[in-house]
């Protein structure tokens, strides 16, 4: 016997002539991914009756992960998801990329749904620290979280229809189970420290080299020893800023949840306390968090569920990523010749010791940049069944968020505030999102032998308002008066507020004919606000169909093979992921002193639609051996059209740009995901090994824009987008090597004129990895269990800018990469190091492919030994199910990467073409951690 999701049953039967003989045969689900049962857009099915490509991260894949998102622990556990972390200070925004970047303006991030309702999910921060940004899903506790299902193709997103082509990530909570009372918990403590410090050189290396830059550019001994360089007097110090500013931090979490149910009534209770402090000072994330779910089977045809989650986060923020000025910033860049504090024993500054920059170590004494966030998830869903092929849902859902922000920049922060007596401000803004939405839900061939047929019909509306204000001041009378109702002048105020709405109809139909054919087909019709008057409304179909070959007669042979299912979809899908008053033609304020005033601010475009999104999938899924191996397989290809982007306008118009729908990108490549039974433990204590599998290709280029011409953007417009290349695009000047006679460095004239300049710019490298994935492995033997997880991402390069200033040749006082040491320094000498020159004569100083560098890394992403405590000794503490256990993250990370992590963009989560560069990031912190987890 054989039935797709289980394991092949052979059971022998004797039957006589002229007898009946009846047997059962229990058949056993398989271990695999075509034995689950998957959570989708407005429902739930079996994963082996699913058409589409999706995948699934359980709560055990993101268990005692020390990061503040849930975003963030998708990394490398499922295939066709891009993770990029950016940055690694705690409770940074995270970049998450679903088959690709499909826009150059618009959002690229997967909508979030959590227990069926569209959650916010963006960044609500209104002050600038550098490039660390911040975004909602942080307050999303992922110890709430039962399953996450992530809907990739535009058959299985298109019922999210307007804002599924990034795809769909859905979260699915903890809820609770009839039967006895639990109460459960887990907690772990640990220590973090800095994965890696960058090889700086040290005081006497770094006053050798500005001298031998000076001395190549002629300057006498005399004027060497004015500018600061003297071998033999200047170098009496030797200052690693890098370890004054880093530290062995903390991080620790605990929850406590509460779970069971009698009868019609089941419920889960939960809190929790996450806290990190950085691994750079002045740096820490907390969150405390607490859930209630609760399930009433109210009478046989009536049942109701009702959700409440409550978040409050501290987010302790330096200023960092994408600027010169910042604790891990000016840790790389202050001269090592300068101690951190000077004879009188305050902290070094330019005017007392001549330091380049603010002393980092005065930043984290007296600044302070507090950001509070709350938020309120609630959720009520009523299901109520009219006929028993017939049912009715109905869910109102609220998401209340609001921001707090704070920033201080003290006066005793001398070379940053000093000059107008410190600086504060303070920012609110709020999120609301109001969702009310019914479907039903038709089973007509319930019990029928013909197969089974699954209809859904609904109809949905949203809403969304927004709400901010900000003050900033400076002239404080005290230090200790750093609120910003104190300062003498206002330098900065804002206000507004915004809404867009959302009304969608929506419709799907499932087939299921004899565990063989399998068909579905999907449309969804949004309306939304925040697009023109002739384009109010978009239209989304999808369908999809499946064939189980192994169930078909004539090929039964084919049996042997295990279960294999063929799977091919096409849909569109949409993104709406632009501003409120895009299209219309608005006005704002334009007051001359006291005297007010009005001027227009953008140009209307009434035919402004969604950009659009075209997909093709075809797939596999394969379950073989008894159900011990199972692969899944994907090819896709999207083709995104109708690109939200600023084009140019006539000057006549008054304007010089307006948004308009011009431009196509494509994305497409393979996915494979492998889970292997390796060692199939007896069930009592015996030897078992489990093994996981991805990885992920992803090819991308831009078809089109408007006249062909170019986006640039990123620092000094490195990164381009440019039709037939990668979103983000290096666009520079190619370095051809060093001279080994003169130790200048060459390039490229592309134009033969003799001058390198701007005109000589070409692609030099790709910012977005080509590939990516993640192997683990799991060990169970008796009490004890061990699992192993590799991470790794590749194809890609990364512009390190930080080489702008450490990297350029003396041209800058800034302190120098220990590469410098292998500079050319005599005639005949063969390296890539040209020689330093305090005027800049040897060119090393200009931007160009020698800053560009190998993106590709793999990362021991996680290492967990637990011990199962025998129940005779953890019952005397009236504990059952105790597991302890270590667990070491970011181990150590391979890359050939000369920054602190190559899984870095110093522009921020919400960055479109400014992708794949590294400038003053926040390392990573490598951690190991003690927990305990058990129930009573």
């Amino acid at each position: 016997m054989q039935r797709i999701g289980y394991a092949q049953a052979t059971i022998p039967v004797t039957v006589s002539g002229g007898t009946t003989v009846a047997r059962d045969i229990t058949l056993r689900p398989v271990i695999t991914t075509l034995s689950q049962v998957v959570v989708v857009g407005y429902g739930s099915s079996n994963r082996s009756e699913v058409t589409g490509a999706l995948t699934t991260v359980s709560a055990s894949d993101i268990k005692n992960t020390p990061i503040a998102g849930v975003d963030a622990m998708l990394q490398g556990k499922a295939s066709g998801v891009q993770v990029t972390q950016n940055s690694g200070n705690p409770g940074n925004g995270i970049s998450v990329r679903v088959r690709g970047s499909s826009s150059l303006t618009a959002s690229n991030q997967p909508l979030y749904v959590v227990d069926g309702a569209p959650v916010q999910s963006g960044d609500f921060s209104q002050v600038g620290f550098g490039g660390q940004d911040l975004t909602a899903v942080t307050s999303l506790n992922p110890d709430e979280i039962e399953s996450i299902t992530i809907l990739k193709d535009a058959a299985s997103a298109g019922i999210y229809g307007s804002r599924a082509s990034n795809g769909v990530v859905i979260i699915t909570t903890k809820r609770g189970i009839s039967g006895s009372n639990r109460i459960t918990f887990n907690g772990y403590t640990g220590w973090q420290k800095a994965e890696k410090q960058l090889k700086m050189l040290t005081g006497p290396e770094y006053v050798a080299y500005m001298a031998e830059g000076m001395t190549n550019d002629g300057y006498t001994p005399a004027e060497i020893a004015a500018t600061g360089f003297a071998v033999g007097v200047d170098d009496q110090f030797s200052t690693d800023w890098q370890a004054a500013v880093f530290r062995t931090a903390p991080v620790r979490d605990v929850n406590l949840g509460f779970t069971g149910g009698s009868g019609r009534v089941r419920y889960y209770l939960s809190g929790s306390y996450f806290g990190q402090d950085g691994v750079a000072v002045a740096s820490a994330y907390n969150r405390a968090s607490g859930r209630a779910n609760i399930d009433v089977d109210a009478t046989d045809r009536l049942s109701l569920k009702a959700s409440l989650s409550l978040a409050r986060e501290i987010n302790y923020r330096i200023v960092n990523d994408n600027t010169i000025q910042g604790i891990v910033a000016n840790s790389i860049a202050d001269q090592p010749n300068i101690p951190i504090r000077d004879a009188n024993g305050a902290f070094s500054t330019n005017d007392s010791n001549g330091l380049q920059y603010t002393n980092p170590l005065a930043i984290a004494a007296y600044d302070y940049n507090p950001t509070t966030t709350q938020r309120a998830l609630a959720n009520v869903e009523g299901r109520y069944n009219f006929l028993n092929w017939l049912q009715f849902t109905g869910r109102v859902a609220g998401d209340q968020l609001v921001l707090h922000e704070r920033t201080w920049c003290s006066s005793l922060t001398v070379d940053s505030c000093g000059g107008v007596a410190g600086d504060a401000a303070s920012g609110y803004n709020t999120g609301n999102r109001f969702l009310g939405e019914g479907f039903f839900t038709l089973t007509p061939w319930a019990g029928s032998s013909r197969g089974t047929l699954t209809a859904t019909l609904g109809a949905s509306t949203e809403r969304n308002r927004t709400e901010l204000n900000y003050v900033e001041g400076t002239g404080f009378s005290s230090p200790a008066l750093h609120d910003v109702g104190n300062a003498t002048t206002v330098t900065i105020y804002d206000a507004s507020r915004g809404a867009n709405n959302l009304v969608s109809y929506f419709a799907r139909a499932n087939l299921n004919v004899a565990d063989r054919y399998l068909a579905s087909a999907s449309f969804r019709s949004d309306g939304s606000s925040r697009f023109g008057p002739n384009n109010k409304y978009g239209f989304f179909p999808a369908v999809s169909l499946g064939w189980v070959i192994t169930q078909e007669p004539m090929l039964s042979a084919l049996s042997r093979l295990g279960s294999i299912k063929l799977r091919g979809s096409f849909g569109t899908t949409g993104n709406q992921g632009i501003g409120n008053n895009t299209y219309r033609a608005t006005y704002g304020s334009a007051n001359y002193g006291k005297d007010g005033g009005i001027t227009p601010t953008n140009l209307a475009n009434p035919d402004l639609k969604w950009e659009q999104t075209k997909e093709r999938d075809l797939g596999f899924d394969w379950t073989m051996f008894d159900g011990r191996i199972g692969l899944v397989g994907d090819y896709y290809n999207k083709k995104t059209s109708n690109l939200l982007v600023s084009r140019p306008v006539t000057g006549t118009s008054g304007f010089t740009s307006f948004t308009d729908n011009v431009g196509n990108i494509e994305n497409k490549g393979f996915e494979f995901e492998l889970t292997t039974e390796n060692i199939r433990g007896n069930g009592n204590g015996g030897f078992s090994w489990q093994s996981n599998f991805n990885i992920s290709t992803n090819k991308n280029k831009i078809t089109s824009l408007y006249g062909g011409q170019p986006i640039y953007s990123g620092i000094d417009g490195v990164n381009g987008a440019i039709v037939g290349e990668p979103i983000g695009s290096f666009f520079t000047i190619r370095f051809t090597g060093v001279d080994p006679q003169t130790g200048d460095a060459t390039y490229l004239d592309l134009n033969g004129d003799g001058d390198i300049n701007s005109d000589d710019r070409v692609v030099v490298g790709n910012p977005t990895p080509t590939y990516w994935g993640g192997v683990t492995n799991t060990f169970a033997f008796g009490p004890v269990d061990l699992r192993a997880a590799l991470q790794f991402s590749g194809g890609n390069r990364i512009y390190n800018g930080v080489r702008a200033f450490s990297d350029e040749g003396g041209f800058f006082r800034d302190n120098k990469f220990a590469d410098v040491l292998r500079r050319w320094q005599q005639p005949g000498d063969m390296t890539d190091q040209p020689r330093p020159s305090w005027d800049g004569n040897s060119l090393a100083y200009i931007g160009s492919s020698r800053w560009v560098e190998p993106g590709s890394y793999a990362r021991l992403q996680e290492v967990s030994v637990g011990f199962r405590v025998p129940t005779s000794f953890a019952r005397y503490a009236g504990m059952q199910n105790t597991r302890l256990y270590v667990t070491g993250r970011n181990l150590h990370t391979w890359t050939k990467f000369k920054g602190y992590n190559p899984d870095v963009n110093s522009n921020g989560s919400g960055s479109n073409i400014s992708l794949g560069t590294e400038f003053y990031s926040y390392p990573l912190a490598r951690t190991w951690m003690f927990g305990l987890s058990g129930e009573w």
